[in-house]
This record gives structure tokens, C-alpha cells and sequence, in this order.
């Protein structure tokens, strides 16, 4: 499919004051103005709580409404990130389900409601937040959107289960969709579009997105979804194949050793409530259990978020039947280019036990004959491949199996149901910030789109140091993404075609 852009440049004056105020269900709010690299100025308002601190006796719980608060709150700075698993920072807490609201300035006499993206995150579900320096929305804010940002728990706090009643699980989930509510609810006063409302995310935050479209509390809310390189249906994004309560009964015992591994959850609940939030997140980088904590099917409940399996629900219909825009990198996982050494080591490790070519979800009867189908897997990658491309053959593997073939299944499956654009990023520049070449492999990794749609303050805010193809990239992205906002687009008629895309 041959896919158009246009590019429509449009003034926006500057604005003098700094302070900007506005009232929201929970008090009053004094932002602040901000300029782009396109000198476009924009309202900014950030470290919006959208629900309760989830502390004491509401961690690990689904999140509570977010109190009221007297006087003017100070939204001129990040709230607080979550603890994440990866590493440490010192702005990290349990207090951090906050929004980050981000308007264009137009002239004072227009009455426009914005179209809005709400962006999740990724990291695994274990690393990541929403902080301004990293993920400023600046040139999505001059293609005239609002953009909501928002932080959710992660790790333990945010994904541990007992794999019952006391402990559900999916906090973290249950935390975007409140975030989801939040928007619906307040973006009106900010002036956005409650009906042009479309949820987006990349890596596990596109797995998330994935997720948000298969809880039936979000029905209304929003009326698309941009889903970046990830799935619920990717190996990496719930829990298969192993007991989450072991998970949590692990973290306990790297605070206390003499905790039992039969203790009841409510024990094991009371145990954890009482440690201090620091104690939970270095216990979780010494976890001896394979995994870490992950979204998971829940028992049936009233704050349940997910009670089926993705597929079963993908397959079935089941889910919010919004247009979607999909799609994966032309290389996830060319990364593993870095390293030929090891990547020698990895393909001779497959080759001895072809086996590994079966993907772990993939469930086969006990009268399926495993290496038949290893074999088969591992021809249609590696047979009749000369020496030389085999590490590329096998990178592709490796994209396929992490990435692309659950994004694509999730697709296949939703496009019974609703209207589905799905792309593949393949153009390899500066900008992307990946430069790594495999003979057999293509060459666009993981995560370098967002280096085109995100500004990070010190890297990519300044796109004159760019090559101009980079620059008409990045345009044809911003333009494509905006356009599926504001009009729920997957093409754009331009003199310009996506051939990169």
C-alpha cells in the first residue's frame, strides 16, 4: 500500500505571561509556557496527580480516585517517577501516578477543540517514566494535538500477584486506565476533543495499549489506538509458564530469608505492605525467580482488568473495536549485531538443540514430534543461507520471535474486527541513533522511531544538525501519527509517499 503525507506548517503567536492557571475537578492547577525547536509555544502542565498515592494499604491494590487539594497546586515540573527495577533515581517513589497535560497556544479568539494522544510509556513494565526531558512532546504539540503523558507502577509495585483475591495483580494496567478516565473526564477544560480521543504507546507501552483494548472499562473513552513494536501477545508481556505468587514469595525472602514459602498470601500481603517502598524495589534486582513481575490473567473480580486470554479475546471480537495504526521496526532486535562473538555463540547454541527455535508460547499436543518442528522453523530462517548472512538470518529470527510475529498475529486477528493500518519503519538514519550493520539483517532497531516523533532534551532538539533526509522523515512520521489523531487516517494524500515507512 502507497501511503501520502502533507506537512501543514501553521503559525502560532507567542504568548508573554509564563504562569497560566487553569481549574480542573480537583483544584487549580498554574502551569507554564514553553517554546519548540519550531518555535511553536505551548501550554504545560505536569505532575497531575489522576489518582490516590498508592501507599500502605493501597500498594499493589487497583488505584483510588485522586483527593482534592485546597489553594493552587504548583504543575510546573515532573512529579515524581516510580521506583523501576533497572536502576535508581532520586526523584523515584511510590507517589507517582501523575499526567502531564500539553497544549498548543493558538490565537485568543479560537474556539477549536484539540484532537488528543494519550502516550504510555515503555520499558518491560519494569523501567520508564513520562519525565519531559526524555519524552517532550514538542513536535506532536505543533501539528495542533493535545498530548497527555502519564506515569504507572511498575515492577512489584505495579504487576505482583498472589494469583488470587489478596493480590490480583495488573496494578499497573489498572493505573493507565484510570489515567485513561482522568483524560476523558479533565481534557476539556484543557481544550481537548473528548471525542477525539486516541490512546497511544511503544514496546510495553504498546503492549499496554494492547491491554487498554481489551478492558471493557474503557469502553468510550477513546476512539483509536497507535500501537509502536509490541503486543499483548508478545512472549515478554504477561506472565506464562510459571506461578506468580513464587515471584512474590521470592521478593519477600530477599528482605527476610526465614520467610516461608508456603505463608498465605494475606500474611505474605501484611509482610510486604509493611517494608519500606525502598526495601520492595532492591529486593526486586535480587529475585531468583526467571521472571519478573508481569501483567497476568486474573480470577473474576470487580476490579478485575483481565479474567481471559489475549488471543481467546483478540480472536473472539472481544475487545474495544477502534481503528488501530500497528506496526514494528524493520529490525527490533539488530542489537544483537553488537556482539558477533556472542551472536556466533547463540546460533551454535541453536543449531545443537533445535528445539529453542520453538517459540514458548507456541502449544504443541504430546504427540507433536518437537525437533520436526524446530527443524522447520530453523529451515525457513537459516536453510540454503550462505555462512556469511546466517548471524543476519538469525537476528531476523530473533526480531521475528520477540517482536514482529505477535504484533503481526494481533493484527491479523483484530482486522476481522475493526480497521487496522499497520506499518514498518525501515528507514535507517543519524536520527535513529542505531548504526549497526549485519550482513542478512535489515537495520532499524527497537525504539529508534521514537527518536522521530519525541524531543529529548540535548539530542534530537536541534534537527538542523540532521541530514535532510532525516528532517523529511521525521516530517512524514510527526504527520502521519497526527494525522491518525485528528482524522483516523493511515494514509495522507501528499506529493510525498512513505517509502520508508
Amino acid at each position: 500500500m502507497n501511503i501520502l503525507f502533507i506537512l501543514v506548517l501553521i503559525y502560532i503567536p507567542f504568548v508573554i505571561s509564563e504562569d497560566v492557571f487553569v481549574t480542573i475537578s480537583q483544584g487549580t492547577l498554574r502551569g507554564h509556557i514553553l517554546t519548540s525547536p519550531g518555535n511553536k509555544t505551548f501550554r504545560v502542565f505536569q505532575g497531575i496527580p489522576y489518582a490516590q498515592p498508592p501507599v500502605g494499604n493501597l500498594r499493589f491494590q487497583a488505584p483510588q480516585p485522586p483527593l482534592k487539594w485546597d489553594g493552587i497546586r504548583d504543575a510546573t515540573k515532573d512529579g515524581n517517577i516510580c521506583f523501576a527495577v533497572t536502576k535508581d533515581s532520586p526523584n523515584e517513589s511510590e507517589d507517582c501516578l501523575f499526567v502531564n497535560v500539553f497544549v498548543p497556544v493558538l490565537d485568543s479568539d479560537n474556539k477549536t477543540k484539540f484532537p488528543v494522544l494519550l502516550s504510555i510509556h515503555g520499558g518491560g513494565f519494569t523501567h520508564g517514566s513520562s519525565v519531559y526531558k526524555e519524552f517532550g512532546p514538542d513536535y506532536l504539540i505543533e501539528q495542533e494535538i493535545i498530548v497527555v503523558t502519564l506515569n504507572y507502577r511498575l515492577g512489584p509495585f505495579g504487576f505482583l500477584s498472589t494469583d488470587d483475591d489478596v493480590v490480583s495483580g495488573n496494578a499497573g494496567l489498572k493505573d493507565q486506565a484510570a489515567a485513561i478516565k482522568w483524560t476523558y473526564e479533565n481534557i476539556e477544560v484543557f481544550g481537548g476533543d473528548i471525542n477525539k480521543i486516541t490512546i497511544s504507546g511503544q514496546s510495553a507501552g504498546s503492549a499496554s495499549v494492547g491491554f487498554q483494548l481489551l478492558y471493557k472499562g474503557n469502553e468510550g473513552y477513546f476512539r483509536g489506538a497507535i500501537m509502536e513494536s509490541g503486543s499483548p501477545l508478545n512472549m515478554w508481556s504477561f506472565s506464562v509458564g510459571f506461578d506468580p505468587k513464587a515471584y512474590a514469595v521470592d521478593l519477600a525472602q530477599q528482605v527476610n530469608a526465614t520467610i516461608d514459602a508456603n505463608i498465605s498470601s494475606t500474611d505474605l500481603l501484611d509482610f510486604l505492605v509493611g517494608l519500606d517502598g525502598k526495601d520492595i524495589d532492591t529486593a526486586s534486582t535480587k529475585t531468583t525467580v526467571s521472571t519478573s513481575a508481569l501483567p497476568v490473567i486474573e480470577r473474576e473480580s470487580e476490579t478485575a482488568f483481565l479474567t481471559s486470554s489475549q488471543y481467546e479475546l483478540l480472536e473472539n471480537g472481544d475487545f474495544i473495536r477502534v481503528p488501530i495504526l500497528i506496526g514494528t521496526n524493520s529490525e527490533e532486535d539488530i542489537h544483537y549485531g553488537q556482539d558477533l562473538e556472542q551472536l556466533e555463540k547463540y546460533l551454535e547454541v541453536y543449531e545443537k538443540n533445535i528445539e529453542r527455535f520453538i517459540p514458548t508460547n507456541l502449544i504443541l499436543s504430546d504427540t507433536v514430534n518437537k525437533s520436526t518442528v524446530g527443524k522447520t522453523i530453523r529451515d525457513l530462517y537459516l536453510e540454503n543461507i550462505p555462512d556469511d548472512e546466517k548471524l543476519g538470518h538469525l537476528i531476523k529470527f530473533m526480531s521475528h520471535n520477540t517482536f514482529t510475529r505477535a504484533i503481526i498475529k494481533h493484527a491479523s486477528l483484530a482486522a476481522n474486527y475493526t480497521q487496522i493500518f499497520f506499518y514498518v519503519f525501515s528507514y535507517d538514519g543519524p536520527l535513529g541513533n542505531v548504526n549497526i550493520t549485519v550482513k542478512g539483517a535489515d537495520k532499524v532497531a527497537h525504539g529508534e522511531e521514537t527518536k522521530y516523533l519525541w524531543k529529548q532534551v540535548g539530542y534530537n532538539d536541534d534537527l538542523s544538525k540532521f541530514p535532510a533526509s532525516d528532517v523529511l522523515t521525521y516530517n512524514r512520521l510527526i504527520s502521519l501519527w497526527t494525522n491518525f489523531v485528528k482524522y483516523l487516517r493511515g494514509r495522507i494524500t501528499s506529493k510525498h509517499n512513505l517509502a520508508t515507512i
